[in-house]
C-alpha cells in the first residue's frame, strides 16, 4: 500500500515538473521577451505601446505571437 502511494506521488511530481519546464517556463519566456522587446523599441510612439501592453498582458498566449509576428524591424538600427 505505501509503495502504491509513492509511486502514484511520484509521478505526479514528474508531470508536474514536466508541465513546468516544458510549458509554462516558455510562455513566461515568450511573454518576457516579447515585454521587454516592447519597452526597449524607440520607434514606437506612447500609445501605441500602451495598446501592445495591453494586448500581451489580456491574451497572454496569443498576445506575445501576434506582437512578435506583426511587428516590425527599426528602420534606422544605429
Amino acid at each position: 500500500m505505501v509503495d502504491a502511494i509513492f509511486l502514484s506521488t511520484f509521478w505526479d511530481v514528474i508531470w508536474a515538473t514536466f508541465i513546468v519546464f516544458f510549458v509554462f517556463m516558455p510562455l513566461i519566456m515568450l511573454w518576457v521577451y516579447a515585454l521587454s522587446d516592447l519597452f526597449m523599441r524607440h520607434d514606437i510612439g506612447g500609445w501605441e505601446k500602451v495598446l501592445w501592453l495591453l494586448l500581451i498582458i489580456f491574451i497572454p498566449i496569443l498576445g506575445p505571437i501576434i506582437y512578435l509576428l506583426v511587428r516590425t524591424q527599426p528602420m534606422d538600427t544605429g
